[in-house]
């Protein structure tokens, strides 16, 4: 696969990791892909992602996505042009993570919730999924 294509890929997975359940695997895999190919660097890459996460969180406009996805496409494709044959590894390394990006539910702010009943109402909130079976 296309070193560059595999680093846009992989850059736009690991953003969208960084929101969800996924991010612990998702970094997990780009630091240990970083220790086989520059280990000096790893400590501080694994530092770069955890401040990439805080800031993507912390984003209400939600513009830092886009930013950073192109900050780590050009960090893996200088990895990946380093040491080529660690593309088929990123590649993989996509395509488990593209897999568990498929399988879990972003992650969601805090919640603030009010209501209320009058005239014996009901009323149903939820933060996430809810079902409601009624008789």
């Amino acid at each position: 696969m296309d070193p560059n294509t595999v680093a846009q890929l992989a850059g736009s997975a690991l953003v969208a990791a960084m929101a969800t359940d996924a991010w612990q695997q998702a970094r997990g895999g780009v630091v240990a892909l970083w220790r086989r190919v520059r280990p000096e660097e790893a400590q501080a890459v694994d530092e770069e992602l955890s401040d990439a996460q805080t800031v993507l969180l912390a984003d209400d406009s939600g513009g830092s996505a886009a930013e950073l996805t192109e900050v780590w496409r050009a960090r893996l494709l200088t990895l990946l042009l380093a040491d080529r044959q660690r593309t088929d590894e990123l590649a993989a390394e996509l395509d488990r993570l593209t897999r568990s990006l498929a399988s879990v539910p972003p992650r969601t702010g805090p919640v603030r919730m009010n209501a209320r009943a009058t005239g014996g109402g009901r009323i149903y909130q939820a933060g996430r999924d809810m079902t409601i079976n009624e008789r």
